[in-house]
């Protein structure tokens, strides 16, 4: 009976320690999703000359973005699938931006698009 009982708890002490991993791992994922989004919407404000209710929004489009392209980088196996997934998400993100941003912000924003895109990649690869 002892040793049934100290099997089940090496049991549950190794299903908590793996959800506990698990979490933080999960966590840190989305902290670097922030932190690259912060990066790059900061360069982005002074670049293209956001207003604070433009940084708000913008931030959060880009936010997003990471998180997506994150999962996508680690759930995707095949390459050009990968591939695939990301453009769409850039794709999304550039029609959000649009919406936000003035013609001649969004203009400048296409003309400085690969500095951002280099950019984002380190945050998500």
């Amino acid at each position: 009976m002892i040793r049934r009982m100290n099997s089940a708890m090496k049991v549950f002490a190794a299903i908590m320690l793996v959800m506990l991993f698990t979490t933080a791992a999960t966590a840190q994922e989305k902290d670097k999703a922030t932190e690259g989004a912060k990066v790059v919407t900061t360069q982005m404000k002074s670049q293209l000359g956001l207003n604070d209710s433009q940084y708000t929004k913008v931030m959060d489009v880009n936010k997003i973005f990471l998180q997506k392209a994150t999962e996508a980088e680690k759930g995707t196996i095949n390459a050009a699938e990968k591939t695939k997934k990301i453009k769409t998400f850039n794709d999304e993100r550039d029609s959000k931006l649009k919406s936000v941003l003035t013609d001649a912000q969004y203009k400048t924003y296409t003309a400085n698009r690969i500095t951002y895109v280099k950019k984002f990649k380190e945050y998500y690869q």
